[in-house]
């Protein structure tokens, strides 16, 4: 149809409507590919440059907003000289897709050599897209800029804030982790100014979510400590005439006692940083609170594993060897990915690499700056992935075991927990 339009009248493709908008700003919005090719191909060449108001932006703008990456390719084939235009704020396309979070746009711009030069270009306020990349708290578009891009990271903007800098307004506390690792990685530095006059992140309202989980997950510690305390008074296989446990000897029944008293000492340790940190309202509480949550996993892993190890002393059934293993280890995988995706920091593993190698390691002044104004980052990095090594290591312990369940190796498994009766 709109062929047909656009071959009986193809001024159309140029009436706006009462903002400035044209049938091309409409399609660009919608990502509808054909319409836009069909307009470019029949409409008078002026239309892909006319701009709505108040906003000043070009279809080009509109379709980077909305992360349509194929039209932005059909409009620059079609007019490669459209990049250079500007919306009513100086910014380029480039700059309205890293306002958006629109990475796949971004990548478009670092992907094309000729579009290079927009990747440093500064809107009227001086904010370059890696600046509204920051301000937006989009750690991919970040990351794509820093590592593909390879930006200016000194660049200053009219209020005379670096990149860096505007990381500061980061409401969500995991956008800022992300942020801090991805820009100290790269060696991005803050703008130089007086460190007493610096003001560190303050979490808005990561202190009082502090505050309020830490009753909670109190309780939860405490549970975890009773399950584990009262197992630890229950045994499997029960007791002898003498009072001393009847599996004593086993290999299996000695494991579930040393996992159940981890879990024990784990939980009343996570129990006492609870508290102490609710106690303190200090400027450590969070590394207090992110170990009580170590301790935690810890004692969460630790009573799984005793279940399974009291369940296995006492069970002679295959089944539990092969399909117990199975469900703790799938569980663990599957927890594991969870606390990755969620709230692990939004960037590539090889950045968090960068980020110990290059500034955790490191004794810097631009080190200390950046630890005195975001002080919870570092350590909430190093929490995040000792929990996931702790996971890692448990899965593949339990794919060692696994393996030993298998067909050829129920015999060698069987032995393993042989009693010492010798009943298997």
């Amino acid at each position: 149809m709109v062929d047909l339009l656009l071959e009986w009248r193809s001024a159309l493709a140029g009436e706006v409507d009462s903002d400035g908008g044209t049938p091309l700003h409409f399609a660009s919005s919608d990502g509808d590919r054909a319409v836009v090719r069909a307009i470019l191909r029949a409409g008078p060449p002026g239309t892909v440059y006319k701009k709505d108001y108040p906003g000043g932006l070009s279809a080009l703008h509109v379709a980077a907003r909305m992360g349509h990456r194929r039209v932005v390719e059909d409009m620059l084939e079609a007019f490669p000289d459209a990049a250079e235009l500007r919306g009513s704020d100086g910014g380029t396309f480039v700059h309205a897709a890293a306002r958006e979070k629109r990475s796949s746009v971004v990548s478009l711009a670092i992907g094309k050599p000729k579009l290079r030069g927009l990747l440093d270009a500064q809107d009227r306020d001086g904010n370059t897209p890696l600046h509204l990349a920051v301000a937006a708290g989009a750690p991919a578009v970040v990351e794509a800029l820093l590592r593909k891009g390879k930006v200016r990271t000194d660049v200053l903007n009219n209020d005379g804030r670096t990149p860096f800098d505007l990381a500061t307004g980061s409401t969500s506390f995991f956008t800022m982790v992300s942020l801090v690792v991805t820009l100290a990685a790269f060696r991005v530095k803050l703008r130089p100014q007086r460190q007493d006059h610096a003001e560190p992140w303050s979490g808005r309202d990561v202190g009082r979510w502090i505050e309020k989980m830490s009753e909670p997950l109190s309780v939860v510690a405490v549970l975890i400590a009773t399950s584990a305390f009262a197992a630890g008074f229950n045994l499997p296989g029960g007791y002898a005439d003498d009072g001393k446990a009847n599996l004593s000897g086993s290999l299996v029944f000695k494991a579930f006692l040393l996992l159940d008293t981890l879990a024990v000492t784990a939980s009343v340790a996570a129990v006492i940083l609870l508290i102490y940190g609710k106690g303190s309202r200090s400027a450590g509480s969070w590394r207090t609170f992110a170990a009580a949550l170590l301790c935690m996993w810890v004692a969460l892993i630790s009573l799984l594993l005793g279940y399974y190890m009291a369940l296995s002393s006492v069970t002679n059934t295959r089944a539990v060897y092969r399909y117990g293993l199975l469900v703790i280890y799938v569980g663990v995988y599957l927890l594991q990915y969870s606390i990755e995706t969620w709230v692990g920091p939004a960037t590539s593993s090889c950045t968090v690499w960068r980020f110990f190698l290059f500034h955790q390691l490191r004794r810097s002044k631009g080190r200390r700056a950046v630890k005195r104004q975001f002080p919870l980052a570092g350590a909430s990095v190093v929490s995040f992935y000792a929990t996931t090594i702790k996971h890692a290591f448990v899965s593949g312990h339990l794919s060692r075991v696994q393996r030993l369940a298998g067909p050829a190796g129920d015999r060698g498994l069987l032995s393993r927990l042989e009693t010492p009766t010798g009943t298997k």
